[in-house]
């Protein structure tokens, strides 16, 4: 079971990739408000979910070798949503997917 520290921990690195854009000059950077107006044009139907992965413990994350396809499809899994939401029973108009680090297909 997860502790307090733990839960602030995971917030915080969502939080510092969510706005990771804002902080660092780029041409690809914007804001959240960009991604919510060019993904979905329609305001009414604007409901952002964050989901994390993978989420593992720091023993587990120097053993274990994840795969990209692997790290894409635990993204829509219940368990990494960060919102109590179980996304297998609802529709996307639009998804964006942040990845950190190098990704090799």
């Amino acid at each position: 079971r997860p502790t307090y520290t733990n839960l602030n921990r995971l917030i915080a690195q969502v939080v510092s990739s969510l706005t990771a854009s804002l902080r660092f000059d780029g041409a690809l950077n914007v804001d959240l408000s960009e991604f919510q107006t060019n993904l979905v044009p329609y305001p009414r139907i604007h409901f952002m979910l964050t989901s994390y992965a993978p989420i593992i413990s720091a023993e587990k994350a120097y053993h274990e070798q994840l795969s990209v396809h692997e790290i894409t499809n635990s993204v829509f899994e219940p368990s990494n949503m960060l919102t109590k939401c179980d996304p297998r029973h609802g529709k996307y108009m639009a998804c964006c997917m942040m990845d950190r680090g190098d990704v090799v297909p």
